[in-house]
C-alpha cells in the first residue's frame, strides 16, 4: 500500500513519535523512508549576518537530528534517507512529497494551545489540507 514514506522531523517530541511510527510502517510495508528537515528562517530579522547565523545554526541542529534519525532507523533494520530543505515547513513538506512521488507523509501533532491552534493552525493541519497523498498525524 505504501511504498514511499516521508517523515517530517524537527527534534520535537511530536516528531520523535512520528519518526517511530514511520520507521515501523516502513519496516512493515518494506517501503522507502525519507526524513525531511526544513530549515525555516524568521521573516523578520535585523541584518543579513543574523540571517546567515540563524540559518547555519538551524542547519547544524537539523543535521544532528537527521543523523540521530538515521541511526534510530538503522537500529530497527530500516534504511532512512535524510534530506534538508529550506522554506516554510508545510509548503516544503508538501512540495517535496509531490516532487518525489511520496504516498504517505507522517507528521507529529504539535502541542499548540486550543486558541493558538484555532487562530494560527499548525504545520500538520496545513500539510494534511494541501498534501497530494495520505497524511498520518501522530499524537
Amino acid at each position: 500500500m505504501f511504498t514511499k514514506i516521508l517523515v517530517a522531523i524537527d527534534g520535537s517530541p511530536a516528531s520523535e513519535k512520528a519518526l517511530a511510527a514511520a520507521v515501523d510502517l516502513a519496516a512493515n510495508y518494506r517501503a522507502e523512508l525519507t526524513a525531511l528537515g526544513v530549515v525555516e528562517v524568521p521573516e523578520v530579522v535585523g541584518m543579513i549576518d543574523e540571517v546567515d547565523e540563524i540559518r547555519q545554526g538551524t542547519e547544524a541542529y537539523l543535521r544532528q537530528i537527521n543523523e540521530s534519525a538515521v541511526n534510530y532507523a538503522r537500529s530497527r533494520g530500516v534504511v532512512l534517507r535524510s534530506v534538508l530543505v529550506r522554506g516554510h515547513a508545510a509548503e516544503a513538506i508538501v512540495k517535496y512529497a509531490e516532487s518525489e512521488g511520496v504516498n504517505l507523509i507522517v507528521v507529529g501533532q504539535h502541542g499548540h494551545s486550543r486558541i493558538a491552534r484555532f487562530l494560527l493552525g499548525s504545520t500538520s493541519d496545513r500539510v494534511s489540507e494541501h498534501s497530494p497523498c495520505t497524511v498520518m498525524i501522530v499524537k
